[in-house]
């Protein structure tokens, strides 16, 4: 039950990143540097995306430190800040959808869903409800970027 819940934190949150994402969203590359564009699709750990200013790239998602929308109000810029009540939401529609729950229930023994559980900090992160490190972490991206995960995200919740 424990693995249950941590798998609907961990979407919920992710699930309301994707709700409030905005056409053009500042990237800050592993170098420093920051992109706007528009994050076109995410596939095999590769972003593509749309620049007004550089035109259709592919970068690494291993290059990029951070995604953010900018100047939006703060629930929408930091899914941190999204209110209880959104994500609530997000929760119960996730439990109340056996198909949704059977996704969940599958995850429970995936090796990357393990590698998670058995690393300390990101357990840390995930206790603490430290939203901003989750969605930096390798593992959580690599965790969000699995077609299961994907599925659920895309299932209109």
């Amino acid at each position: 039950m424990r693995l249950k819940n941590i798998l609907l934190f961990l979407l919920t949150i992710f699930i309301s990143s994707q709700a409030f994402a905005g056409p053009t969203q500042n990237i800050e590359l592993t170098d420093g540097s920051i992109v706007r564009a528009e994050v076109i699709s995410l596939s095999d750990g590769t972003y593509t995306l749309r620049s007004d200013t550089l035109g259709d790239m592919r970068i690494s998602a291993a290059k990029i430190k951070s995604i953010a929308t900018p100047a939006l109000p703060t629930a929408a810029a930091n899914p941190a800040a999204a209110s209880t009540a959104e994500l609530d939401s997000i929760r119960k529609s996730l439990i109340n959808n056996p198909s949704s729950m059977a996704k969940i229930e599958s995850l429970q023994n995936d090796p990357l869903v393990k590698d998670i559980l058995n690393d300390e900090a990101t357990m840390r992160a995930i206790n603490t409800g430290d939203v901003s490190t989750l969605m930096n972490n390798p593992k959580i991206k690599a965790l969000m970027e699995h077609s299961t995960v994907r599925d659920l995200s895309q299932s209109g919740l």
